[in-house]
């Protein structure tokens, strides 16, 4: 046999300056194409889907229950004194019980629109509208209490 005569190794081919012929075996067996537009078509996805879940869909009234309430104005500031109320420590419910008493249907709505989505004190939560804070802020005899003031509305 061969026994002790120098056998020349066989070498890869590589360009200069490249490391072990290993790796780049590997490497030029990856197919980057393909993983290049998954990572693509999975950052759209992801935008596309993050965009469609945070959106805010207002409520519309309805006519036959009569005007609302309360106006725009005053929409927008109880909806602001509610969100203070909700936010940090302690969940308010006092507040908010005295600023959704007297609302009809269509208050209801205009409060729930001027509201909006609003994003919660600890980072990295959704951002969520009324009722979504009323479920996360309240337990289920406060948001009994809510419900016999509004009715059917949440």
């Amino acid at each position: 046999m061969n026994k002790g005569k120098n056998i020349p190794a066989v070498k890869a081919s590589s360009p200069p300056g490249m490391g072990n012929p290993a790796v780049i075996a590997v490497a030029s067996v990856i197919p980057w194409g393909f993983l290049i537009k998954t990572g693509v078509l999975l950052g759209l996805g992801y935008y596309v889907l993050n965009s469609f879940k945070k959106r805010f869909v207002k409520k519309s009234e309805v006519e036959r229950y009569g005007p609302a309430s309360i106006s725009d104005g005053e929409a927008k500031s109880k909806a602001d004194a509610i969100h203070t109320a909700m936010l940090g420590f302690g969940n308010g419910f006092e507040i908010v019980r005295e600023n959704i008493a007297g609302l009809n249907y269509n208050g209801w709505v205009k409060l729930y629109n001027a509201f909006g989505n609003r994003e919660d004190s600890i980072p990295g939560n959704d951002d969520m509208n009324l009722v979504e804070w009323f479920m996360d802020q309240f337990d289920t005899q406060e948001l009994n209490e809510l419900r016999v003031i509004l009715p059917g509305v949440f």
